[in-house]
């Protein structure tokens, strides 16, 4: 017999799937850079995902901090500083993504060791995310719960119509490969409907977005 999900936990598995669409997406653009990217495709391609996942990240962030830690404070008023320390944490992201931006800027102008000098920002963007991802995570998993259903319900679908509809190709095969992440089903649900109906087309399309990065698909 299947046991229907909670609302906390249909929020933190959507949290997760968010999660892991960054993570993957970090992982994605280090791995292109690694590779120092020279093809004009190739560069292209670099600086597009690029630019996507610092605006995906920044959306989340504005997402979190305008939507969900009020009513987490309060529910939790002895978590407002850790909250406050998570938001302290999303400024910093946010500083080191607009450095790695300037950098895809350079590498889009064909600046010499351009790709070189985006990896070693985005080597310290990426430990940043994790660590403040893990630490997020943790927090939000015991936090969530002291919601009410109905509250968390106006905040997924709050949430849902904030997220952003650039790229669906990236969103949905990050989320899909290499293993649908958690709460894949439920977050695709909150994909508009053109854009699922279109699934196999995006994900046809993100194969070709990595071999122009240089990569398997």
């Amino acid at each position: 017999m299947t046991i229907a999900q909670s609302e906390s936990d249909k929020i933190y598995d959507e949290l997760i799937a968010a999660h892991t669409i960054m993570r993957r997406g970090v992982d994605l653009l280090r791995t292109a850079l690694a590779r120092a990217p020279t093809a004009p495709v190739e560069v292209d391609s670099c600086v597009g995902v690029g630019r996507w996942l610092i605006e995906f990240v920044h959306q989340h962030q504005r997402t979190e901090s305008d939507l969900f830690w009020q009513p987490l404070a309060d529910a939790s008023p002895t978590d407002i500083g850790e909250l406050h320390d998570l938001t302290v944490q999303h400024i910093q992201i946010d500083r080191e993504l607009d450095q790695l931006a300037s950098r895809l800027d350079h590498l889009e102008a064909g600046r010499e060791a351009a790709a070189a000098q985006a990896l070693r920002d985005l080597d310290v963007v990426r430990q940043t995310l994790s660590d403040h991802l893990d630490e997020e995570e943790s927090l939000l998993k015991a936090l969530f719960p002291m919601l009410e259903p109905a509250l968390i319900r106006t905040l997924r679908t709050a949430a849902a119509r904030c997220a952003s509809s650039a790229r669906p190709d990236l969103v949905l095969g990050l989320m899909s490969e290499p293993t649908p992440t958690v709460g894949y089903t439920s977050m695709l649900s909150s994909i508009p409907f053109p854009a699922r109906a279109l699934r196999p087309l995006l994900i046809a399309r993100f194969h070709n977005r990595k071999r122009k990065l240089g990569l398997a698909a």
